[in-house]
């Protein structure tokens, strides 16, 4: 058979069958249950703060950290379909601005929550241990402290966002037309643009400032504030805090936090280890590190399950909006001549009289009573 070699190049052929279905469907799961679940957050708070207004305050510091927790993860799992894409085509299709913008919004999650979710234990850990120290949890100083880590975990991973590029990669093999013409097969990827030394200096940096550090606050933040409550067991029992809840809500996120990041590190420290002591891969790192690349984007997809949905500040708002909705709906069934209550308006506050409304795991207790002259609502 005479071939004819030509100019024309395409790319590698996507993946199909299994290997398309165990790709695609974890992280189209990611992608849809991140993207809701952060959006419905987001948008519950856009409903509290603009119910409230200027009651927002009322809610917490611990609520800021949420709100900015969810905004980067929902930024990271906008992200998945580049890579979810990028995996099955082979061949990486969308330009050089979007692998820069991709690999902005990838490191972000590995960055940015991290520093968020430390702050965030880091102020529960002062509120447990060291309850004196108040002025940190002020809702300006929070703002302030969210600012200044996104801030950082952005000029951390710039160089990436500068350097980042399309590169082209042949030599992978040939197409056979009809026509008996041989067509070269290029990959195009999304490259970090690096070169070798400052990838070795970078991606340490990365490790200690994203994993390392973090990982080893998280744990002994964590870890103080449960053998805190566990000393003060009795005390914490005369109050309103929820020992268990608060143990095992701990416990659990730390865990989640931990059992996705550490496949994911551990990896690219089995790799820089290679290059600079010399030895060779094993091929399975290669397997193992495709797989743990999904974890980052489990931990986005999910986060926002232990840190808004579990948490009782957000529960605390909703009741506040409640009774705000109640005492308006209260007022406007009111008759315009003096004397009392139309008939609805008596049967409304009746079936809120003296009857608290409360929040089931936060300190809020709401209750409405009518007065001896049936015009007010009181808390």
């Amino acid at each position: 058979m005479n071939l004819t070699n030509s100019s024309i190049e395409f790319p590698p052929p996507p993946l199909a069958g299994a290997s398309f279905a165990k790709t695609a469907i974890p992280y189209s799961i990611c992608f849809v249950v991140g993207t809701l679940g952060n959006t419905a957050v987001l948008s519950y708070v856009f409903f509290i703060t603009r119910s409230l207004k200027s009651s927002v305050t009322a809610l917490g510091n611990t609520f800021i950290y949420i709100v900015a927790l969810c905004a980067v993860d929902l930024l990271v799992t906008v992200s998945i379909p580049f890579s979810l894409s990028n995996s099955i085509l082979n061949n990486w299709v969308f330009g050089e601005l979007a692998c820069k913008i991709h690999w902005m919004l990838e490191l972000s999650n590995k960055m940015c929550s991290t520093f968020i979710l430390t702050a965030l234990a880091f102020d529960r850990y002062m509120a447990i241990c060291h309850p004196e120290i108040k002025r940190i949890h002020e809702m300006r100083h929070t703002i302030y402290i969210t600012t200044i880590l996104a801030s950082l975990s952005f000029v951390l991973i710039s160089p990436f966002f500068l350097y980042a590029r399309v590169t082209s990669f042949g030599n992978l093999g040939y197409y056979i037309s009809s026509k008996n013409e041989r067509h070269p097969v290029t990959r195009l990827m999304c490259t970090d643009g690096l070169g070798r030394e400052w990838k070795l200096w970078v991606s340490a940096f990365l490790i200690f400032f994203a994993f390392v550090l973090p990982c080893t606050l998280l744990t002994y933040f964590y870890a103080k504030i449960v053998l805190r409550l566990r000393r003060q067991r009795r005390t914490m029992l005369q109050s309103r805090i929820p020992l268990r809840r608060i143990t095992i809500y701990t416990m659990a996120a730390t865990f989640f936090y931990l059992s996705c990041q550490i496949p994911f590190w551990l990896p690219q420290i089995y790799g820089i280890s290679s290059i600079v002591l010399g030895f060779k891969v094993n091929p399975r790192f290669m397997t193992f590190t495709y797989y743990s690349h999904l974890l980052p984007f489990i931990s986005a997809a999910f986060n926002w399950i232990f840190y808004a949905r579990l948490n009782s500040q957000f529960k605390k708002g909703l009741v506040l909006v409640t009774e705000r909705m109640i005492r308006k709906r209260t007022r406007s069934l009111h008759q315009s001549e003096k004397g009392g209550y139309s008939e609805a308006a008596v049967e409304l506050t009746s079936k809120f009289d003296d009857v608290p409304l409360m929040c089931p795991h936060c300190e809020a207790q709401l209750s409405i009573r009518s007065s001896s002259n049936g015009k007010k609502a009181s808390r």
